[in-house]
């Protein structure tokens, strides 16, 4: 894969540049712990990573006959999260960055709400490097639906096919091709059954390209 045939990059944040999904996690199980008594199976922990909070709540209601209120665990998944969040970028991911900057157009596309990404973005020195930003506060659908990847494709005013996004998830990688563009899966370690059409890279052999 040669990074100069692409027009644009689009990232993803959790998981993908910011090892947050540990805390993520974290913060749910104990979310869930505190309202039902239950606690997340190491399983269930990794099941998490591949979707979100309200939804979750939901199948864990069904599968066990709990009793969650959905939005009282988002609620207190997000109190928790400021309790114990610490920003982690993956090795490599701030030096791809900076490596592109005003070279490509960047952008980010991610499922998490703006009250959680942009003291991120400032704190972590992020901030400058997208052109376009997007959170789940702006679209009516979340990944896997292609919505937003489409709205930052748009903004960054670029063709989809000349789009690389780069994902950890099955359900960004989805929503990515959904949306014509291309996807780079990156490799952080977690265990995700990724298609083999789709190339596998750390943030250090991307340097590299």
């Amino acid at each position: 894969m040669n990074l100069n045939d692409f027009d644009a990059f689009i990232f993803d944040l959790d998981g993908t540049l910011l090892d947050s999904g540990k805390y993520h996690v974290r913060a749910f199980s104990d979310a869930v712990l505190e309202q039902s008594g239950y606690r997340l199976l190491p399983n269930e922990q990794h099941e998490f990573f591949a979707s979100h909070t309200l939804p979750f709540s939901k199948i864990l209601n069904e599968r066990h006959g709990l009793q969650l209120v959905p939005k009282d665990v988002l609620e207190r998944k997000r109190l928790r999260m400021k309790e114990i969040f610490q920003i982690d970028l993956f090795s490599g991911a701030y030096n791809f960055l900076k490596k592109w900057k005003g070279i490509k157009p960047m952008g980010l596309a991610t499922n998490s709400p703006l009250v959680f990404v942009d003291p991120i973005l400032k704190e972590s020195r992020l901030m400058e490097f997208f052109d376009s930003i997007i959170t789940a506060d702006e679209v009516t659908h979340r990944k896997p639906d292609p919505e937003i990847i489409t709205s930052t494709i748009q903004k960054l005013q670029v063709a989809p096919s000349k789009a690389l996004v780069f994902e950890d998830q099955l359900m960004g990688i989805d929503a990515a091709l959904s949306a014509g563009a291309q996807v780079v899966a990156v490799d952080n370690g977690q265990r995700v059954d990724f298609p083999k059409t789709i190339s596998l890279m750390s943030w250090t052999e991307l340097l590299k390209k």
